[in-house]
């Protein structure tokens, strides 16, 4: 485990991770934010990251709560899409615990992101798409330094539907 304050630490994500990954993503309240498509499988979930761990282009990561001696699983976050040569990365995150939701583990990962992949990753752009409807999001990533580039309509298809998404990014001047 890698420290970034008193309570929070992350590594790369390892096998352990998987299960609680996949009850995330297919728990319904959480996946109404998220464009995955559901229900995940844990089998399909271990051949993805089987794929991923060599890929230079993403980096994922699994994030956790120190409690007392206790390391409670928190998230999943990182970046797809490195493109060192355009010095460019698409960041996500997920607080997948419901237990920390509405705590500001969210503007610390994504902050915690921003300098990783700025100072670490050479990044000079970090971008990402949250859904319109996720004013959470929206306002988490406003209050990080993120500005919309635009609005991409009927851009998922999602429990059904199609629907609008906003772009978003920050640049390494700008900060």
């Amino acid at each position: 485990m890698i420290k970034i304050n008193e309570f929070l630490y992350y590594r790369k994500i390892e096998k352990l991770d998987l299960v609680n990954r996949v009850n995330w993503i297919n728990d319904p309240e959480i996946n109404k934010t998220l464009t995955f498509s559901t229900p995940v499988s844990l089998a399909a979930t271990e051949k993805w990251f089987e794929t991923t761990l060599f890929d230079n282009s993403k980096l994922n990561l699994s994030f956790f709560v120190k409690k007392n001696d206790d390391f409670i699983p928190l998230g999943f976050a990182g970046f797809i899409g490195i493109d060192s040569y355009n010095q460019r990365a698409e960041l996500f995150i997920t607080i997948g615990n419901s237990d920390y939701h509405g705590k500001g583990f969210g503007v610390q990962i994504v902050k915690f992101l921003i300098s990783f992949g700025f100072i670490k990753l050479n990044l000079s752009k970090i971008y990402l798409t949250t859904l319109k409807h996720n004013f959470k999001a929206k306002k988490l990533y406003e209050k990080c330094g993120f500005k919309i580039d635009g609005e991409l309509r009927d851009h998922f298809y999602h429990h059904g539907e199609f629907v609008d998404c906003y772009h978003m990014s920050i640049l390494r001047k700008e900060i």
